[in-house]
């Protein structure tokens, strides 16, 4: 069974080897209707009918392996990986026969719950899609998309346009098989409809590849932001184009309260071990076209290894190749209005705290935000807070064209007064009220920021946020109480008018080799120019960068080398205290005072070694039972900084850390124990996972 997979792998990296983030220039009106591709589909439209009556053909028996995924995707931007909440590994028995039958038998099935969840898909996510999609396209058991037209059946000449896009070509032992690229969008984008490409075989125009993503008037479901469909074929006997690889991807929000998370469900497929035309048993073609083995026998499959070990690392990522090359060329073929998810009002805002805080500057504060999108496909958001102990307003509106994919305008217009955060985070916010309200303890160092200006992104999907405004700062002070004990003082801020320009982004990678580093990291760079009045007049032109950057290497039985980084300097002229960087904290600095460290640079390094131990196992209902481990850390770690100004005073040197921490319930929750060994103290905190700090 010759299957060529060489061809299939030159393929993949010719496709992987383009530019997934600029736009694609747009074809012109005349350059849609193009005669050569459109003798090219009319080619494979008949080949697709012949196909199923290929009197070579009689049948084939194949075997698959896939995956079943669901993701949350936390915060802001699709960069940083998503948390995988559970995973299936799936194995599935294909037999397909003329004229065009076909059965599909589950055969092997295994989860695993990485976090708390009662997850199920649709049935059809279980089988592989047989002939390139039917007719009529059918996903998620129709409540995703139903009788959409394919791009490729009868009559869609009259519904589609096309156009040539890059040749391919791939080489076998002794051949090269010459392939064509056909872009395709509706005549009508209002009507349902697909988009995306096809890559056809020269010779017979038979599919090799076809990536799909949908108008808005095709998707059914609401909530759904994002699909794409990418079925690849594999040449078998030299003569039949059959399914190799699939995937799906479908990322759903909500409707009526966004809010910076999604739900994404991915599926990969990947087919193998064909026989062609050899005799199908009789009781195989009596099987329905997809059914299930016994619950126990499924479990007795023999899969290899662990399932968290085998899923594969694209399943993992924020966003895949196929995904981001699908959304460009949708948005290059048709207006964002027919992508985009319709006009509608909704209550918004960039996580619970926008809703509800607690800090010394504001006491309790409560806010509310909401976002309305015209037909006209422009965007206007607002939000407010008011603190009930500095009985000030704080707000942001803002005003942009929203994009096909994503949930916020790439370029905005804002107007805004908030109380801006000058370090980087060690709590999450709700940690941080809730530790602000019982003990007086309040993780912020704030400014408060007045500016109008605009916000740029080159597109949704990437890495760096651009920020330039008019601002004006001004020092906070102490208003609300705690429970127990006073607020220490806020920063003895200057006053300040000018301009700033800001670059911030993050990211991450999922490597494939499970056993390789991970990596997340995180940046912000601005550059300031301002006058005021400090203790005298002051003209301050100023610059400061943060970064932090965090290391994971797999060491095997669940341990891991955990290396965390901070690293942040500030300079220039008149250089203001809300312009130093600053360390103390449970990441900074353990150990130390919050916040105790104010200069013109410094670097925190942290080393920390996880390692499961067994513990107590904790009934969930219908959700199973947690893990039974919790995970020791031990640390290690030192925060060398440079000297201060003379309103922020810092001993320059090098402050050592130790401490333990325990990361239990699906390690969800962390304890920390640390001390500081230079003039420090023992200091203990309890937090939620960094990854949820987002949405929190």
């Amino acid at each position: 069974m010759p299957l060529l997979a060489m061809g299939v792998l030159s393929l993949a990296s010719l496709l992987a080897s383009r530019d997934l983030v600029a736009q694609e220039p747009k074809p012109t009106a005349s350059g849609w209707r193009d005669a050569q591709a459109t003798t090219l589909v009319t080619r494979a439209i008949e080949r697709r009918g012949l196909q199923l009556a290929d009197s070579s053909l009689l049948s084939y028996r194949a075997t698959a392996h896939g995956f079943l995924a669901f993701l949350a995707q936390l915060g802001e931007g699709v960069i940083i990986p998503p948390k995988v909440v559970q995973s299936e590994e799936l194995a599935l028995s294909i037999a397909w026969w003329q004229p065009g039958r076909s059965a599909q038998r589950l055969i092997g099935r295994r989860d695993t719950t990485l976090l708390p969840a009662d997850v199920g898909y649709y049935r059809d996510r279980y089988g592989v899609v047989l002939d390139n999609l039917p007719d009529r396209i059918r996903l998620g058991d129709g409540q995703d998309v139903r009788d959409v037209p394919h791009p490729l059946a009868a009559g869609a000449l009259g519904l589609y346009e096309y156009t040539m896009g890059s040749p391919l070509t791939i080489r076998i032992p002794g051949r090269e098989i010459l392939v064509d690229e056909v872009k395709f969008r509706p005549r009508n984008g209002s009507m349902p409809s697909a988009i995306g490409s096809v890559y056809l075989d020269r010779e017979t125009a038979a599919v090799v590849r076809l990536s799909m993503t949908f108008t808005r008037a095709a998707i059914i479901d609401k909530r759904i932001e994002t699909l794409v469909v990418t079925l690849e074929n594999g040449l078998v006997r030299e003569r039949y184009w059959l399914p190799r690889r699939q995937e799906v991807e479908v990322s759903r929000g909500s409707t009526w309260f966004d809010i910076p998370a999604r739900g994404i469900v991915r599926g990969k497929w990947e087919i193998s071990g064909y026989d062609v035309n050899e005799r199908i048993p009789p009781a195989t073609m009596l099987l329905p076209r997809w059914s299930s083995a016994p619950r126990d026998s499924l479990r007795a499959h023999p899969f290899a290894g662990r399932i968290i070990d085998a899923l594969p690392p694209e399943i993992q990522i924020a966003s895949s190749e196929d995904v981001v090359r699908a959304r460009v060329q949708a948005e290059a073929a048709v207006r964002a209005s027919m992508l985009a998810r319709p006009a509608t009002a909704s209550v918004t805002g960039r996580g619970i705290s926008d809703l509800a805080r607690f800090t010394r500057a504001e006491g309790l504060a409560l806010g509310l935000g909401g976002a309305h999108k015209s037909s006209t496909g422009f965007m206007v958001m607002a939000r407010a807070r008011y603190g009930l102990a500095d009985e000030q307003f704080k707000g942001h509106v803002a005003i942009g064209r929203a994009p096909a994919f994503g949930r916020l305008p790439t370029l905005q217009l804002f107007v805004e007064r908030d109380y801006r955060d000058l370090g980087v985070a060690e709590r999450a916010g709700v940690t941080n009220s809730l530790a602000s309200m019982l003990f007086s303890s309040d993780y912020t160092t704030q400014v408060d920021t007045r500016a109008v200006g605009l916000l740029y992104k080159r597109s949704p999907v990437s890495a760096f946020t651009w920020r330039v405004a008019a601002e004006r700062d001004a020092p906070t002070r102490v208003t609300g109480s705690g429970w127990q004990r006073t607020f220490a003082p806020t920063l003895d801020a200057w006053a300040l008018e000018g301009a700033r320009l800001e670059v911030s982004g993050a990211g991450g990678t999922v490597p494939r080799d499970a056993m390789a580093r991970r990596s997340t990291w995180m940046l912000s760079a601005s550059v300031g120019a301002y006058d005021g009045q400090a203790t005298r007049a002051v003209r301050p032109l100023v610059a400061r960068a943060q970064a932090q950057w965090q290391l994971t290497q797999p060491l095997g039985r669940d341990r891991a080398l955990v290396v965390h980084s901070i690293a942040g300097l500030a300079g220039g002229r008149d250089l203001p205290p809300q312009w130093l960087v600053f360390a103390g904290g449970p990441w900074s600095a353990p150990g130390y005072d919050w916040h105790r460290f104010g200069s013109r640079a410094l670097l925190s390094q942290r080393v920390e070694l996880r390692t499961p131990v067994r513990g107590p196992s904790l009934p969930l209902g219908r959700f199973g039972t947690s893990p039974p481990h919790v995970t020791l850390a031990p640390y290690l770690q030192a925060m060398a900084t440079a000297s201060g100004v003379a309103e922020r005073p810092t001993v320059a040197g090098v402050y050592p850390s130790a401490g333990l921490g325990v990361l239990f319930f699906y390690d969800l929750v962390r304890a920390d124990v640390g001390r500081g060994l230079r003039n420090g103290a023992w200091r203990f905190s309890i937090d939620i996972d960094r990854s949820f700090w987002g949405i929190l």
